[in-house]
């Protein structure tokens, strides 16, 4: 079954969630994971003393729900979903600034802890 092509368009906000697993993985790789993405490892997340910096990165798409998202050098793949009601709770949030072709530009807030 083939899955229908995402519509995206710059301003949009989507939902990301790691492809797969952290575990077992290389340690950049999983602690670039818990970062991104706290609530899929069951982490909390934090409350923020001070006003979060949204940062960007850069998401490769497949046209449909796949992508490769890179954070300093280091690839995750990751589930692209449209943000609306049955986007898990789990998935982090970011918003394309940038298109061209398949590659996005995409800015959001690392909500994990730095030292976990």
């Amino acid at each position: 079954m083939t899955r229908d092509a995402l519509d995206l368009f710059v301003g949009q906000v989507i939902g990301l969630l790691p492809a797969r697993s952290a575990e077992g993985e290389d340690p950049v790789r999983a602690r670039a994971t818990r970062m991104l993405f706290p609530r899929v490892g069951g982490l909390p997340v934090a409350q923020q003393t001070k006003a979060p910096r949204p940062r960007v990165y850069s998401l490769i798409t497949n046209g449909r729900d796949l992508g490769v998202l890179t954070v300093s050098g280091t690839e995750i793949p990751v589930r692209v979903l449209p943000l609306d009601q049955a986007t898990p709770s789990e998935a982090t949030a970011f918003r394309i600034t940038e298109m061209a072709g398949r590659a996005l530009r995409i800015r959001g807030v690392a909500e994990g802890d730095s030292a976990a």
